[in-house]
């Protein structure tokens, strides 16, 4: 009897994850869903990762079929790994793991279950909670997702929409259909708004990852709110980003429309969603300028076009008091970099 492919590939990525990649494997190995394939692939890390990973392979006698690959060397990004991997996948379904990150036990099959009662869903992904280095609870993570009503395509047509790679599935025929990713963009920003293209995405509002804070990103985090001026450097760097997005999404609304050119029409309005979407973030720009008239310009303009709704009370604080903005911001970041260090330091 010939085998019979599974309906689900896990990809987990790993690189440099020695400390925190045993609980990340295991959590994939547990997972409470029909035998699935198991892709793990390291990215040559230079750490004790690949130790871990291959003695707990060993070990396994579950019922995933798992794969453990090795690069030679760094591919430079995620998407880039992610493009050598793909090929590898054999499930109608990819589900996305990190090599850092916690899965619950049912995490698979809550992603199979949504896929299963959306037929025209081509991906889903979930809410997740924060965990710092220690495995303890920090927060639960900010998770937009459309509103009620809107079409996941308008939602993620926006050069800065995104699900969590770390709790994102896709189904094969999203890569089948769009092909590699572009290295130097995160796939959790492609992937759902290739998807979104084909048809439906669906958000499960359930913490079904743990996904590590680590205290290297909150000292990162820390750096650009020391001052107004790095804080106007990491804003202009968000707007380069987002018109690099624009150019991207513009290819795969091309891509769609040579695919279904009987939808040309609903694809032209998307790229004028795609741009509009750039024109808001070079206008929040405009809240941290040196000039009050100028902030509060901005100000005006954004709540009139609608711009960043949940971010209303940001938008406030910047314009009106941007150095009281940034003080706070500090504050938060060192209380939580303390805490983390504290918890670090009482673990080990």
């Amino acid at each position: 009897m010939p085998h019979q492919s599974p309906p689900v590939s896990a990809i987990l990525l790993c690189y440099n994850c020695e400390n925190f990649i045993g609980k990340a494997l295991q959590s994939a190995l547990d997972q409470e869903c029909p035998p699935m394939q198991l892709i793990v692939s390291d990215d040559a890390s230079t750490d004790g990762t690949v130790e871990v990973v291959r003695d707990m392979l060993a070990a396994y006698k579950g019922p995933h079929q798992v794969e453990f690959y090795q690069r030679s060397s760094n591919s430079g990004s995620k998407s880039a790994h992610l493009n050598s991997v793909f090929p590898l996948a054999t499930g109608e379904l990819i589900v996305s793991f990190d090599g850092d990150d916690i899965s619950e036990p049912i995490r698979v099959r809550r992603i199979m279950d949504a896929f299963a009662t959306n037929p025209d869903a081509y991906a889903v992904y979930s809410s997740f909670s924060l965990i710092d280095d220690a495995g303890q609870l920090r927060s639960a993570g900010n998770v937009p997702h459309p509103r009620k009503g809107e079409q996941a395509s308008t939602w993620f047509a926006r050069v800065d929409s995104y699900a969590a790679g770390t709790t994102l599935a896709i189904r094969h025929e999203v890569v089948e259909k769009f092909g590699t990713l572009e290295p130097g963009i995160n796939e959790d920003i492609v992937l759902p708004f290739r998807a979104s293209l084909l048809g439906d995405v669906v958000y499960i509002e359930e913490e079904l990852v743990k996904a590590r804070r680590h205290g290297e990103s909150l000292t990162a985090d820390l750096g650009r709110f020391e001052s107004l001026a790095r804080y106007r450097e990491r804003i202009e760097l968000g707007i380069e980003r987002a018109r690099e997005h624009k150019v991207s999404r513009f290819a795969d609304i091309q891509t769609a429309a040579t695919l279904m050119p009987e939808r040309i029409s609903e694809l032209r309005l998307l790229e004028s969603a795609v741009h509009d979407s750039v024109t808001m973030a070079e206008s929040s720009a405009g809240l941290v300028s040196k000039s009050l008239l100028t902030r509060l310009t901005a100000l005006l303009h954004l709540w009139k076009t609608d711009a960043y709704p949940e971010e209303r009370s940001r938008q406030v604080f910047l314009a009106f008091a941007p150095r009281l903005y940034l003080r706070y911001k500090r504050h938060t970041l060192r209380t939580r970099r303390k805490q983390s260090s504290s918890h670090n330091y009482s673990d080990a």
